[in-house]
């Protein structure tokens, strides 16, 4: 009897602690269940989020396409919040940089500097996306404070100005997402992002030059900018990347022919550029290329088989240049390309003209200064005329010829101190 009392009693606190230990396992610390509804606050209270209280066990909740938040001891690991409010491409009315889209924007009292300043103290922190919350202001400097962080996605809000240089210091970022959103300015320098495979920028105002890569990516989304440089050549030693949309920028001059066998591009869009030139007919393409979009721009010549053939399976689309192979449509006159190419093409000239534009500059205030100097010449000139003339009027008619002569002979020095001025001034312009 006494060996089944304890029997008992180990098989209950057994099944005691089976049954406590998930949900111990599972709850948050204190100071992240805080963070948690200061987010909520900040996020002015979005309806995705509103189901949250005090007794709400944010590690056991379960996963929707608008809210996940994955945990891992005891701490959050992953936080994914998309709300349903606008974005800058998703509405018609023109955005303000300041602020505000009615019912798009979170109100004049969010701070987005407050907002990274609690989402930077989850210190376990791998995965943030916050979608669609009308999130708007500059990106603060300190999202560098994520130590760990390997996908940072906060598309399709309102932020606006640079994208800060201290996002180069995220070591361990593998995806940044900032699409859809009024970003401006040049991109940072991101080649220190060494671990870095998906890169998506698209749908911004950034330029105008191609920003500097790693190449470690596989993805890179640039489409809807404002790039106008060309394309760099050094993009076809990027040997994984397998998906490349520049479309719908300015970038001018010639398609690198080795973009198109890169061993493993899959994705390949240039379309709505000002690219010109023509393409080796002996271009290769790689096996893995499925899709090539040039269409839109300033091509002149033949189509490359390797794009132009219809027994791959591969898709292409090359309207409105102006290439001449036969039963090609939808192509504009070879003049429409030439002139176009030749307005968009980097003037030569643009130096030359700035340095004229310079030595205008210099001349012209050389021209001034001299100006000035004979201006003081003249004065010079005219002060000793007139001291010399009271000078002589002083002098009585009645004098003998040697006090005349005496006269004459003291007033000769400044009759030839202006003489010498004057000479000065004509070797002075003269020069």
């Amino acid at each position: 009897m006494e060996n089944f009392w304890v029997f008992s009693r180990c098989f209950f606190s057994a099944l005691i602690l089976a049954l406590l230990s998930p949900m111990s396992m599972g709850q948050l610390t204190p100071s992240e269940n805080r963070l948690l509804f200061r987010v909520q606050k900040l996020l002015e209270y979005p309806e995705v989020l509103q189901g949250w209280n005090n007794w709400t066990n944010f590690c056991y909740l379960p996963s929707s396409p608008s809210l996940k938040i994955v945990c891992s001891n005891n701490r959050i690991s992953e936080l994914t919040i998309i709300g349903n409010k606008g974005s800058p491409s998703h509405i018609q009315k023109p955005v303000s940089r300041k602020f505000e889209v009615y019912q798009e924007t979170l109100s004049e009292n969010f701070s987005i500097d407050s907002l990274f300043t609690v989402v930077t103290k989850l210190s376990n922190l791998k995965v943030l996306s916050l979608m669609f919350l009308g999130l708007w202001g500059p990106l603060p400097a300190k999202i560098n404070r994520f130590w760990s962080l390997q996908v940072l996605n906060i598309s399709s809000n309102f932020i606006y100005g640079e994208i800060p240089p201290s996002i180069a210091s995220m070591k361990t970022l593998k995806s940044l997402v900032l699409a859809d959103n009024l970003f401006n300015g040049s991109v940072p320098d991101l080649k220190s992002l060494t671990v870095l495979e998906e890169l998506n920028l698209g749908y911004n105002h950034l330029g105008p030059q191609f920003p500097s890569l790693g190449n470690t990516l596989v993805s890179i989304i640039l489409t809807n900018n404002s790039l106008r440089s060309e394309i760099p050549s050094k993009l076809t030693k990027f040997d994984k990347l397998q998906h490349f949309d520049i479309s719908v920028n300015k970038f001018v001059g010639p398609i690198p022919p080795s973009l198109f066998s890169m061993p493993s591009i899959q994705h390949l869009n240039l379309a709505q550029n000002q690219l010109s030139g023509a393409l080796p007919m002996n271009i290769t393409c790689s096996v893995k290329l499925k899709f090539i979009d040039i269409s839109h721009n300033l091509l002149i010549g033949k189509l490359p088989s390797c794009i132009g053939s219809k027994s791959l399976n591969r898709t292409v689309f090359y309207s409105w240049n102006c290439l001449s192979n036969q039963n090609i449509k939808s192509q504009h006159p070879y003049s429409f390309c030439h002139r176009e190419a030749l307005a968009v093409k980097p003037p030569a000239k643009t130096l030359k003209k700035e340095s004229s534009i310079k030595l205008s500059l210099v001349l012209g205030i050389i021209g001034g200064v001299a100006g000035v100097a004979a201006v003081l010449g003249l004065l010079v000139l005219v002060i000793l005329r007139r001291k010399n003339l009271r000078r002589a009027e002083n002098n009585n008619f009645d004098r003998s010829l040697a006090d005349k002569m005496s006269v004459r002979s003291s007033t000769r020095p400044n009759i030839d101190a202006s003489k010498n001025i004057f000479f000065f001034f004509f070797c002075f312009f003269s020069f």
